[in-house]
């Protein structure tokens, strides 16, 4: 989780700076262009391909959808608009929307300490994305802050409908199918915008974002995120990731010169809080467990 933490959390600047050079679609293209080979690469040295059941396939197709075409897609338009600060706090609250997701499909329900938890979260986020006054609608950060929500959407509806794929194929062979699959949907809409780039101007910068952003974040941090999934439930991961904000923003703010103001610092404490309250006590059962295992 620290690995995954680390990488993300610095990943929001990454993409951030580099689409100041690039356009959202055609930076989607190179960076998916480099996962795909990556990956393809991966599950072939590993034998990593799985054989997936007939029944399965719909679920994958799904996910392959969400992840890609869906989530990455609406998230680079959405960072080249917003902080990495807001975008990271935003997906700090997947465990709000997967929750209500796992509910509506009857994996869990929502118990009373965690309708407080969402309560404080959303209120945390919404003093976030108003900056503690009105709403701009009309601003670029307010755009951007939409774009990210709906990749929260799809990153949450990704994490619980993901669950079954992951314990039945494993984490690797599951990863590179479904972001395999994904990117292959999503190149041929892609490559226009990718043509029609001026290259002229993309520094190493730009370029190292694609990089980063196709081998770190697609090959490693994706591949860490399906592992912790498939030892601890979703809502209980949302705890172990609530450092994440906190890397991005401090990074944001030396490389980016994002200026911290107090409804970012009071906003991100509510949300924080809010997802440590959802998740303490299934998390304080998982380590207790954990223990008196070590123990016997």
């Amino acid at each position: 989780m620290i690995t995954h933490v680390s990488v993300t959390g610095f990943g929001y600047v990454v993409n951030k700076l580099a689409l100041r050079e690039f356009n959202p679609f055609a930076y989607g293209f190179w960076r998916l262009i480099i996962g795909v080979i990556a990956l393809s690469a991966l599950a072939t040295f590993t034998k990593s391909w799985p054989r997936i059941e007939k029944r399965d396939l719909p679920r994958v197709l799904l996910l392959a959808i969400v992840a890609v075409p869906i989530n990455q897609l609406i998230y680079f338009v959405g960072i080249s608009k917003t902080l990495p600060s807001h975008a990271s706090l935003l997906y700090g609250t997947t465990a709000v929307f997967a929750l209500f997701l796992s509910a509506a499909l009857g994996y869990e329900k929502i118990l009373k300490h965690k309708i407080v938890a969402i309560i404080v979260s959303l209120a945390g986020l919404a003093l976030v994305v108003t900056q503690g006054g009105a709403i701009d609608t009309s601003s670029e950060l307010f755009a951007g802050d939409v774009f990210i929500f709906c990749a929260v959407l799809a990153w949450a509806t990704f994490t619980v409908l993901g669950k079954p794929i992951v314990r039945k194929y494993g984490p690797l062979p599951s990863t590179c199918l479904i972001l395999v699959i994904g990117s292959l949907i999503s190149l041929p809409f892609l490559y226009f915008p990718a043509r029609a780039q001026d290259y002229t101007h993309i520094t190493w910068i730009g370029w190292g974002g694609a990089f980063y952003a196709a081998i770190v974040l697609s090959v490693l941090a994706y591949n860490v995120w399906y592992k912790i999934l498939s030892m601890v439930d979703p809502a209980q991961v949302a705890i172990l990731t609530t450092p994440q904000p906190v890397v991005a923003t401090a990074f944001s703010t030396y490389l980016v010169g994002e200026v911290i103001g107090w409804p970012l610092v009071a906003g991100g404490l509510m949300v924080i809080a809010g997802i440590v309250l959802m998740d303490a006590p299934a998390f304080a059962k998982h380590a207790g467990n954990l223990r008196r295992k070590v123990t016997t």
